[in-house]
């Protein structure tokens, strides 16, 4: 069997994201990979190059560097990496080829930032039946994903809800709602090499 790394960036995506990229691999049909259980975690600051101005702000090079090696020298071999983080006030066109241009020159390795952010999904993944009853504007756009999050569960944590929340996600359903959420199967695919990588959204 193959292994897929992680790294992330909240402290929530460290149960939430393996369990995601396992269920998108399944949804692949791919069967010869599995997922490694415990993620490498960066900060946001060690992730993007804040001496930059915003939006089109590309990867920490040294960090990222950093980062794939820590995922290449696990005492087990490490056959991908993925890095994913929140695009915030970022723009995920500039980060991600950057990032996945870093990480391809030590190993296969692509890089998914989550428009806005990780919240988002979670929110898409939600009919809009759902969105509706709760109040949610439809459809679910900008930032303050996590505070809008809370009108469907109260006193949402990431560290207490994300992995719960993450279970939900219908993967279909979810690529056709978010165009980064999308990239990120895609990407998955391109580096398992998965027999039919899905075409990108229209």
């Amino acid at each position: 069997m193959k292994r897929l790394v992680c790294i992330v960036e909240g402290e929530g995506e460290v149960a939430a994201i393996p369990n995601l990229c396992a269920r998108i691999l399944a949804h692949l049909g791919v069967h010869d990979w599995v997922v490694d259980p415990d993620p490498i975690r960066r900060k946001r600051s060690a992730l993007v190059d804040a001496r930059q101005p915003r939006p089109r702000r590309p990867c920490r090079q040294e960090e990222v560097v950093k980062a794939m090696m820590l995922a290449l020298r696990r005492p087990r071999p490490t056959d991908a990496v993925l890095l994913l983080c929140d695009e915030d006030e970022d723009c995920a066109a500039t980060w991600g080829p950057d990032a996945s241009r870093v990480m391809g020159q030590l190993g296969a390795g692509a890089a998914v930032m989550a428009v806005h952010e990780y919240e988002t999904w979670l929110l898409l993944s939600r009919s809009d039946e759902e969105l509706r009853g709760a109040g949610v504007a439809v459809p679910v756009v900008g930032r303050g994903a996590k505070s809008t999050l809370r009108r469907l569960v109260p006193d949402y944590s990431p560290t207490v809800h994300q992995l719960q929340e993450t279970r939900r996600i219908d993967i279909a359903f979810l690529r056709e709602r978010s165009p980064s959420f999308d990239k990120l199967v895609r990407s998955i695919a391109a580096l398992c090499a998965a027999a039919r990588v899905p075409p990108p959204r229209p």
